[in-house]
């Protein structure tokens, strides 16, 4: 199993901290830093999940890129439809020339409805668009010329419906959905490489999984609290599932190194081969902490 982690590229992080981070997670052995997308934020989602300002993420890959010798870099993830494809095919592409075979575009539908009205782009077409986007994005018009990394760049696909789960398979290089129990996902994976077979698909695929919050944490002097609860039905930020906890309450991925082990040890299981934690802080602490107690047992 490969790890990644998050890059809190917003907020106050942006003051400072990242660059640090950045080459923390590249000397203590990790694989890949992921950064998130956003291009606008609606004030009203500020009240809800989000922190402002957001760093935009292909700029992010390129300057990271240009820090760093070995540590991958990944969109977590890119909201295809906000963007032209062959605009980012030939951003990837430069990327991919000047850096070398260190980049993974990993995209989804997006969900913030203010974001996609003040960009011009339709809600509710999301879907179908971002399946015109992945295609669009390999098949360059007759006649013209796009910037060609060396080696190709994969895409991995994100989201946890059926849906999102058929597009990876058809469409990706890998799926990369947000947290989900480790039976759900071996199910999905299951779904994923049947349709794969059936449209006779065999070329390289990753299975990978964006993490909710990873701490390394005692348990509270009242017993781990009960985790916030999903948006309501409708909501436009229904699009987090539920948090995957233990039978005692403790949020997954939250506890001791051995409670990190643990809680992996059932993702490696249900087939998921790369993991994107996300400490939300720019502080090297718990990567510090990640690489010399957890690592290793996956050596």
């Amino acid at each position: 199993m490969k790890f990644g982690f998050a890059v809190p590229a917003y907020g106050p992080a942006v003051d400072g901290g990242i660059a640090e981070l950045v080459a923390a997670g590249e000397e203590l052995g990790f694989e890949s830093a992921w950064w998130p997308d956003h291009i606008a934020v609606p004030e009203y989602a500020t009240a809800v999940n989000l922190q402002t300002p957001f760093l935009e993420p292909l700029a992010a890959c390129a300057w990271a890129l240009g820090r760093t010798n070995r540590l991958r870099m990944g969109t977590d993830v890119l909201v295809a439809p906000y963007r032209h494809p062959l605009a980012v095919a030939a951003m990837i592409g430069t990327m991919g020339a000047l850096a070398g075979d260190r980049l993974v575009l990993g995209v989804g539908i997006g969900y913030l409805r203010g974001e996609f009205d003040v960009l011009g782009v339709d809600y509710d077409d999301r879907a179908p668009a971002t399946e015109r986007w992945l295609r669009d994005l390999r098949e360059v018009p007759d006649g013209f010329s796009v910037i060609q990394a060396p080696t190709r760049v994969p895409v991995w696909v994100g989201g946890n419906n059926p849906r999102a789960h058929r597009r990876a398979a058809l469409l990706g290089d890998g799926w990369h959905p947000l947290w989900l129990p480790p039976d759900e996902y071996a199910a999905a994976r299951d779904e994923i490489l049947a349709i794969r077979r059936d449209a006779e698909l065999d070329g390289p695929f990753t299975f990978s999984f964006s993490a909710g919050p990873t701490q390394f944490s005692d348990v509270p002097a009242g017993g781990w609290p009960p985790t916030p609860e999903r948006a309501p039905e409708g909501s436009e930020f229904r699009y987090a599932p539920a948090f995957w906890v233990a039978p005692d309450g403790r949020p997954r991925l939250v506890g001791s190194p051995d409670d990190l082990v643990g809680d992996l040890r059932l993702l490696e299981d249900a087939g998921v081969e790369h993991v994107t934690l996300r400490f939300s802080t720019v502080d090297t602490e718990p990567l510090e902490t990640f690489a010399a107690e957890v690592m290793p047992a996956f050596a």
